[in-house]
């Protein structure tokens, strides 16, 4: 049986608060990252989303990522490279907590542990055992003050009854471990913005003493909605990733959730975000991790403010105001248009009859699908497969097995244990 509202639920759609904004980019883009990322890159990083007005950013969780949680700490208390309210999270699943908490211990200084936040995922792994519990005691002895928790959800749509009874039973968990900070993970993208809206209002109905936020992958294009839909229903932190950065097809847009708060009159607890710079961090962000521009992508594409001069604009004819870049292609090719654009640039009107305007679009046209046209294919041609090469050499579960072999090898006396 499918959830529905908590009795005189009231949404807020314009005019609130939320707590704050948790960026994901660093963590998600680095899992993602095909061929990897230096760290003194990944630094840039964390200082133009902390340029940006992001106070909240996940590192990371891999075996090496202590280290440049410490580079990073060591930025914001020595160097003051970033500002004072920049806070980290560590991110760890019971999968793979030994390893990783001997690394924070070994490689992050005790005081620094206590300015950090580590959130633990799959928390739901040995729960006979008490995994979850052991882990928070283990990491608490490591000097770990501040935690937050991860909740695994594959959903199929909707939300029912015992998918809700199963995530209630991890938050008491946490609540037992006095962590009140839950995300609420859309495993595999398949929420849908209603039952988003549900979920979120009935959590929050029932647990006035928890702060909630939705990991929202967009497998279905529905991340950044499904974010918004959860603070309008009453999440109070939103999480996402400049560019949506972040696993498969990726995470809420943060800068598309930034330019929505500053029309709905959305406020962030923390500080205002600047769009602007969080779409500078976007293209740091492709740098960084070596990803092709996306330069259609909403809000940070490069191109996406370019539109066709030559064809009626809707938001133009609307009178909607925005920074537009025009240009001109074969389809706007307008002899009236022409016209206008040249009465515009100053051209005196009885010099623009119309064998004249006719014989500049003759000589547009000849242009944009002449050798113009054939050199931006040809190069286009090129660039394709120069990307379709660049994006080969990705390691592979075959290489494991041949770096393996190859090890076997160097080492006659474990492979004489290996085959008796």
């Amino acid at each position: 049986m499918h959830l529905d509202f908590p009795d005189q639920h009231t949404p807020r759609y314009a005019d609130f608060e939320i707590g704050g904004v948790s960026d994901e980019t660093m963590r998600e883009g680095g899992e993602r990252a095909l061929f990897g990322a230096d760290d003194a890159r990944k630094l840039l990083l964390v200082e133009a989303l902390a340029a940006a007005g992001i106070r909240d950013i996940d590192l990371g969780s891999g075996i090496a990522e202590p280290v440049f949680l410490r580079r990073c700490l060591d930025a914001k208390f020595v160097l003051g490279r970033l500002p004072a309210a920049t806070h980290f999270a560590f991110n760890m699943t019971l999968q793979t907590w030994e390893p990783l908490t001997s690394a924070l211990a070994a490689d992050v200084p005790r005081d620094y542990l206590a300015d950090i936040s580590v959130s633990l995922g799959m928390i739901e792994i040995g729960q006979s055992e008490n995994l979850l519990e052991r882990v928070h005691e283990r990491l608490a002895q490591a000097g770990v003050h501040r935690f937050r928790a991860s909740i695994l959800n594959a959903f199929s749509g909707d939300v029912d009854e015992e998918q809700y009874l199963f995530i209630d039973e991890q938050i008491s968990r946490c609540r037992q471990l006095g962590i009140d900070l839950v995300r609420i993970n859309d495993s595999t993208g398949t929420l849908l913005p209603h039952a988003t809206a549900v979920l979120a209002a009935n959590l929050v109905h029932d647990n006035p003493d928890m702060q909630f936020y939705l990991h929202g992958h967009d497998d279905r294009g529905l991340g950044t909605a499904n974010s918004l839909i959860s603070v309008m229903h009453g999440f109070q932190i939103v999480e996402g990733g400049v560019g949506g950065f972040g696993n498969r097809a990726g995470l809420p847009l943060l800068e598309a959730l930034a330019r929505i708060f500053q029309e709905r009159g959305i406020t962030v607890a923390t500080g205002a975000l600047d769009v602007e710079g969080l779409t500078k961090a976007a293209a740091v962000a492709e740098d960084v991790f070596m990803v092709v521009p996306d330069v259609y992508r909403p809000i940070s594409g490069m191109l996406v403010e370019n539109e066709n001069a030559g064809i009626v604009n809707v938001p133009d004819h609307l009178g909607v105001r925005r920074s537009v870049e025009y240009f001109l292609n074969p389809i706007g090719l307008f002899p009236r248009t022409v016209h206008q654009m040249l009465t515009r640039a100053g051209v005196p009107t009885d010099r623009l009859d119309e064998d004249f305007v006719e014989r500049v679009c003759g000589r547009l046209r000849s242009h944009m699908e002449g050798a113009h046209y054939q050199e931006k294919r040809a190069r286009f041609t090129q660039l394709l497969d120069e990307i379709r090469d660049f994006y080969t050499g990705i390691v592979r579960l075959d290489d494991v097995q041949r770096a393996a072999l190859e090890e076997l090898q160097t080492t006659p006396r474990v492979l004489d244990r290996v085959t008796g």
